[in-house]
């Protein structure tokens, strides 16, 4: 199961430690986004903390470490999920009802060929659009940033004042 870390503006990055935790059970891969603008995508744990060393404590972070479902083991499957024309980042943690297509992720499925569509006809704000995506998640944990500010679903886990999909890294 992928593991997902919000962390929020002005809280300070988990220890190493923490992330390397988070890395060696989740092994498939690593993404992250800012508030900022910053992204980066890889396989390397190492090439991620120096891509992540650039960050500020001030933005809105998310990370995601891959344990793989649907596609192939490869930085392309990696989330956060990007959108330009809507400036939005998704990231996902569980499985989705989705068959997995063209080597893409359940997640990204969702993202590019449900979630968006229905961005297009209901506001981002729209009690539509967030009734709708509780139901399309089913137990699978969604996060969301737009415009540089997060929106978390599902249950979450505060730890070290941060947010974490799931605490399975722990064990």
């Amino acid at each position: 199961m992928c593991c997902i870390l919000h962390k929020p503006a002005g809280v300070a990055m988990p220890s190493i430690h923490i992330l390397e935790q988070m890395f060696l059970h989740n092994h498939d891969g690593i993404g992250f986004c800012t508030s900022s603008g910053q992204s980066w995508h890889g396989m390397s744990f190492y090439k991620f903390l120096a891509e992540l060393g650039k960050t500020d404590d001030k933005d809105e972070i998310i990370i995601h470490m891959r344990w793989a479902t649907h596609g192939s083991v490869s930085a392309k499957n990696c989330h956060p999920f990007y959108d330009e024309k809507h400036d939005i980042w998704f990231a996902h943690n569980g499985v989705l009802p989705i068959r997995s297509t063209h080597d893409r992720t359940d997640s990204e499925i969702f993202f590019r060929e449900h979630f968006l569509p229905m961005l297009e006809s209901h506001p981002y704000n729209s009690r539509v659009l967030w009734d709708w995506v509780n139901v399309e998640r089913g137990m699978s944990r969604f996060i969301f940033m737009h415009k540089g500010k997060v929106k978390r679903l599902g249950a979450w886990y505060p730890f070290a004042g941060c947010y974490f999909s799931n605490m399975h890294w722990q064990f």
